[in-house]
C-alpha cells in the first residue's frame, strides 16, 4: 500500500523552478530518506508533504487521502494532517519545560494523564533526558534540544514521520545511537517515515529505500544495496561512498567471450557485464575492491604509497599510478605500509561502468533494453 504519494509535484518561487514535475510513492511502514546535496530540493519535498509549503502544481496524497490537488486547489493544512515532524532547528517552545514540550500536542489532544506521563517516561528514557523534565530549553545544550524534538516524536507515535536532519548537532557516539533508536521506533510504530539528510552514512545505515536527488530531481530511488552498488549515473556513484569512488576512463573491449576493460596495459575481465561492442568509457570502483599487493601478477597495476590513514577497524590507503590518485579501503588498523612501491588488483565483478558522455550507468541502459524487449 503507498502511504505518500506525489504526483507531477511542482514548487516555484517567482521564476524560479526549484522543483521541477517531481513523481515519487512511498510504501507504508518503510523508512525512506531523501538524500542529496545542500540545495537539491529535498527539505523543500519534505516541507511540501508537511503542508508547511504549498506546492505550484500536482497532487499529494497522504494514506489514500488528497491533502492536495493543483487542479481543485485542493489544501489540507498541516495541522490537520496528523503527521510526526522533527525539525533540524528543534522549535521547541522557549517558555515551555522539558515536559510540556514534548506532551503539549498530547495535553491538547485530552488524551489521559496516565497515558501521557507513560509516553513521556518513555520518550525520556530513550534520548537519555530522564531528570531533565523540569528544564526550560535555554538551559539545554544543542544536541539536548534535538533530543527533546526526537522525544516529541517518539510521545506522538504517528503512523506518518517526517524528520529533517534531526541528528545534526548531536556528538558522534549518540548520533550513532539514536541512529539505531529512530528506525527502531519507526519499526515498533509500524510508522512510514521520511527522512532527509546529506549524510549518507545515515542514509545506508537507516533506509528501506534511500531517494537520490539533484537540482530537485530524483536520480534514484533504490534500496542501500542497490544505490552502493548499482548507481543509475555518475552522479549517484560519486555522491555515495566515504572514500570515495575511484573514477578512470579505459577502453571497453572484448576478451574472449566477455567484456572487459583496457586500462594503462591492464586487462580487466568483466565477468557481471554483458557482451557488446568496445568504444572509451568511464568506469568506477570502490576502495575496498581494490587489493593491494606486494608483489606483480599479471593485469595489476603499478603504484606507489602516498599517505595511510588508520579509522581503527579500517586503514584508507592513498596512492598514485598511472599519474592518476587511488584509494583503497584495508579492513584492518595500519599505520605505515611497508612498501612504497606496490601493486593494486581490480575486482572485475564490481566495476561499474558510465557512458562517457552522457554519464549514465551503461548496466542500467542494458537492463532497460531488456525490459521494454521483454
Amino acid at each position: 500500500m503507498i502511504e505518500v504519494s506525489l504526483k507531477g509535484i511542482t514548487k516555484s518561487y517567482g521564476t524560479h523552478l526549484a522543483i521541477p514535475p517531481l513523481d515519487l510513492e512511498i510504501p507504508k511502514g518503510k523508512f525512506v530518506t531523501l538524500l542529496g546535496p545542500s540545495g537539491c530540493g529535498k527539505t523543500t519535498t519534505l516541507r511540501i508533504i508537511a503542508g508547511l509549503e504549498k506546492p505550484s502544481g500536482g497532487e499529494l496524497s497522504l494514506a489514500g487521502r488528497r491533502a492536495y490537488s493543483g487542479d481543485t486547489a485542493e489544501f489540507i493544512p498541516p495541522e490537520k494532517r496528523g503527521l510526526g515532524f522533527i525539525f533540524q532547528s528543534y522549535a521547541l517552545w522557549p517558555n515551555m519545560k522539558v515536559d510540556r514540550n514534548i506532551t503539549l500536542a498530547l495535553q491538547q489532544s485530552k488524551l489521559p494523564k496516565a497515558d501521557i506521563a507513560a509516553r513521556l517516561e518513555e520518550a525520556l528514557t530513550k534520548v537519555q533526558l530522564k531528570g531533565m523534565e523540569e528544564r526550560f530549553p535555554s538551559e539545554l545544550s544543542g544536541g539536548q534540544q534535538q533530543r527533546v524534538a526526537v522525544a516529541r516524536l517518539i510521545a506522538a507515535r504517528n503512523s506518518i514521520l517526517l524528520m529533517d536532519e534531526p541528528l545534526s548537532n548531536l556528538d558522534a557516539v549518540l548520533r550513532t545511537e539514536m541512529r539505531a533508536e529512530l528506525k527502531r521506533l519507526s519499526r515498533d510504530l509500524g510508522a512510514t517515515t521520511v527522512y532527509v539528510t546529506h549524510d549518507q552514512v545515515e542514509a545506508l545505515t537507516m533506509s528501506d529505500l534511500i531517494v537520490v536527488m539533484n537540482g530537485g530531481r530524483i536520480q534514484q530511488v533504490g534500496s542501500p544495496y542497490e544505490i552502493y552498488h548499482q548507481p543509475s549515473n555518475l552522479f549517484v556513484a560519486e555522491f555515495i561512498g566515504d572514500p570515495k569512488l575511484n573514477l578512470l576512463e579505459g577502453d571497453l573491449v572484448q576478451d574472449g567471450k566477455q567484456s572487459a576493460i583496457s586500462y594503462a596495459g591492464v586487462t580487466i575481465p568483466l565477468p557481471n557485464q554483458a557482451v557488446h561492442s568496445g568504444g572509451k568509457v568511464k568506469f568506477g570502483i570502490r576502495p575496498e575492491r581494490l587489493t593491494i599487493l606486494e608483489q606483480s601478477r599479471p593485469n595489476t597495476l603499478m603504484a606507489e604509497v602516498d599517505v595511510v590513514q588508520p579509522t581503527g577497524s579500517q586503514t584508507i590507503v592513498s596512492l598514485n599510478a598511472n599519474g592518476q590518485r587511488f584509494t583503497v579501503l584495508v579492513s584492518r588498523f595500519i599505520e605505515s605500509w611497508p612498501n612504497k612501491r606496490v601493486w593494486l588488483e581490480f575486482d572485475g565483478s564490481a566495476i561499474m561502468l558510465f557512458d562517457n558522455k552522457t554519464g549514465e550507468s551503461i548496466k542500467s541502459d542494458l537492463q532497460r533494453g531488456n525490459a521494454n524487449a521483454a
